[in-house]
């Protein structure tokens, strides 16, 4: 079981400046005021750059542990899923039309599941995951 926790990097500068990095997607920086503040962005960056590697159909990066110095990010539930969905598909050569086929849905369905930029719902993922085979697993954990 994949579990879509980010292992971030929080570095203070001062009392009020947080500057926060993630080693697995570069491309984040984002920070905050404070600490709970420089968090939550981070989770927002997060989510908003693994939906644009869904738009633009690029292989979402796995998250490696944490290590001691960093604080895990959890990735927004439907998006781990879609996340999961989309890496599932490119280890199994599925196209958006096959798999459409097997779900009996429309090719625009599934480029809607898929490009990161619809609204989604965890049910249709589920379902897509189902028809290749795997089942969703959502756990509950302490933070």
């Amino acid at each position: 079981m994949r579990t879509w926790t980010y292992p971030a990097h929080i570095e203070r500068h001062d009392e009020a400046d947080y500057v926060v990095t993630f080693r697995d997607i570069p491309e984040i920086i984002t920070g905050g005021t404070s600490l709970g503040e420089a968090i939550r962005n981070a989770e927002d960056a997060l989510e908003e750059v693994i939906l644009s590697y869904l738009a633009r159909g690029l292989a979402i990066p796995l998250p490696k542990p944490a290590r001691k110095d960093e604080h895990s990010v959890i990735l927004a539930p439907i998006t781990a899923s879609r996340a999961a969905l989309a890496n599932l598909m490119r280890d199994q050569k599925i196209t958006n039309v096959a798999l459409a086929a097997r779900m009996g849905k429309s090719e625009g369905a599934i480029r809607r599941l898929m490009d990161g930029s619809a609204n989604v719902k965890i049910d249709t993922v589920v379902e897509a995951k189902k028809a290749l085979g795997r089942n969703a697993i959502f756990s509950d954990e302490r933070v």
